[in-house]
């Protein structure tokens, strides 16, 4: 088992990034659809378990092509596709992955959790009330929307001197050197957090991955988090801000439509499937 958790910094709010991050998510998942793969709405219902109630999402990830071929050549076609289950009852949500055939040998949990962010009293250290065994063995970065590296999947989400009125974020997005070149410490909060005076929040995602391969766990384990979740956390944050100025706008009725829209949408798709994927 291995435990990472991602601390993301962003200038918005807790109410807005709600908005933000449903409507991130529909435009990623309406953007990788095509030639087989993509991201399958199975479900999208309101849902409640005792005093928690929120909005339920059954997705499978169908993205064989991108499984690196030291891992494609020894998994079987039935082990590539993902079960995503997530239960958002926000500000607190978690997501149970599952891989059909694997059973307890593969377990993946993303629980998140959003709070402002204050600049003197920083990220409280222990806000997804991990046990002292697996605060033993976390590991903490924050991932900076500026300066963490990769670069961004595409040009327009580098968030160098980002402005947004519309979103009211109206002060310039600026690393601390206030140069490009500088490079970020993910074991600190990242620089231009420093500077910035508008609204901030922070989003806490603590990934819990084990996946029992002989010959593959350390590899996959340590590409799933030091790289997969690292990069997708990283550049859907980006998106997420860059896209602002349309989103801010809106409300969650509104982004239900969306979701409704995409759903219509993904009937003329064809995914790749498998015959077991049905959990």
């Amino acid at each position: 088992m291995r435990i990472t958790e991602y601390r993301i910094i962003l200038p918005t709010n807790v109410p807005q990034y709600q908005i933000g991050n449903l409507y991130m998510c529909n435009q990623r998942t309406r953007e990788t659809a095509g030639n087989g793969e993509g991201i399958e709405i199975v479900k999208n219902e309101p849902y409640e378990e005792g005093d928690e109630k929120g909005q339920y999402t059954h997705k499978i990830m169908h993205f064989k092509s991108k499984v690196p071929k030291f891992i494609r050549w020894a998994i079987p076609d039935k082990y590539l596709h993902v079960h995503e289950k997530s239960h958002n009852s926000y500000p607190h949500f978690h997501t149970l992955y599952e891989m059909p055939g694997m059973g307890k040998d593969f377990y993946l949990l993303v629980e998140s959790q959003h709070i402002p962010y204050d600049k003197e009293k920083g990220c409280p250290d222990n806000v997804l009330n991990l046990t002292k065994e697996e605060l033993e063995i976390r590991q903490v970065s924050y991932l900076d929307i500026l300066d963490s590296q990769p670069k961004p999947e595409k040009k327009e989400w580098d968030m160098h001197g980002f402005i947004c009125p519309e979103a009211e974020v109206n002060q310039k997005l600026e690393t601390g050197a206030g140069t490009k070149k500088y490079k970020a410490d993910e074991s600190k909060v990242p620089s231009w957090v420093a500077n910035y005076n508008g609204e901030l929040m922070i989003c806490v995602k603590v990934v819990k991955f084990l996946f029992h391969w002989r010959g593959l766990q350390t590899a996959v384990e340590k590409l799933a988090l030091n790289t997969v979740f690292h990069d997708v956390f990283l550049d859907s944050h980006r998106a997420l801000m860059v896209w602002a100025k349309d989103w801010f706008p809106m409300d969650i009725e509104g982004i239900r439509k969306l979701e409704a829209e995409l759903v219509e949408e993904q009937k003329q798709q064809h995914f790749d499937k498998d015959d077991d994927e049905n959990l």
